[in-house]
């Protein structure tokens, strides 16, 4: 996995501090669904994200996220012997609505859109790894505890092939600094 870009955009970034920009991070537990459970059995993961939030107004934010999920290797269902771990590092815009025009406190509806690089690797009986790199969104809510915690709530969707897609929720916590 190799998260070269990650200082550059973190330095592109410091100019937008003059501008009520803000960088933070983001982690979340993820929770397979569908074809996700069915590879994994149903074992959950972990994700990770650095993101530079950008007010638009004061109820709109902008939130470019890079960042990575991992689920650890589990029981593939139906093929015994065989373990199956799924990874993916993303580029993503997130849309922050709040509805009651305060950045700093209150709910919030979240969606995202971007790219995805997924890796589906499977050890055992019936070895295999898939790579791809596809479109993801993700929706949900949020509520931002205070100017610099927010917990959200979101669901993701990726098709990662023709047979397989990636679906699930994630719940988590942003710091902005």
């Amino acid at each position: 996995m190799k998260l070269r870009p990650l200082p550059f955009l973190l330095l592109a970034a410091l100019p937008l501090a003059a501008q009520d920009a803000a960088i933070g991070l983001n982690a979340h537990a993820l929770v397979p669904m569908s074809d996700l459970r069915n590879l994994t059995n149903g074992q959950m993961g972990l994700g990770l994200s650095v993101f530079v939030e950008i007010p638009v107004s004061d109820a709109f934010v902008f939130r470019p996220t890079i960042g990575a999920q991992q689920i650890p290797k589990g029981d593939t269902l139906g093929l015994a012997g065989t373990k199956t771990s799924v990874t993916s590092v993303d580029l993503m815009l997130d849309a922050l609505w709040f509805p009651g025009e305060d950045a700093k406190k209150g709910p919030y509806l979240v969606g995202s859109i971007g790219g995805q690089q997924w890796r589906v690797s499977a050890t055992g009986t019936n070895p295999s790894a898939t790579s791809a790199t596809r479109l993801g969104v993700a929706g949900g809510i949020g509520y931002q505890v205070s100017a610099h915690l927010g917990v959200e709530a979101k669901g993701f969707w990726s098709p990662i092939e023709k047979d397989l897609t990636a679906t699930g929720l994630t719940v988590g916590a942003a710091w902005r600094f």
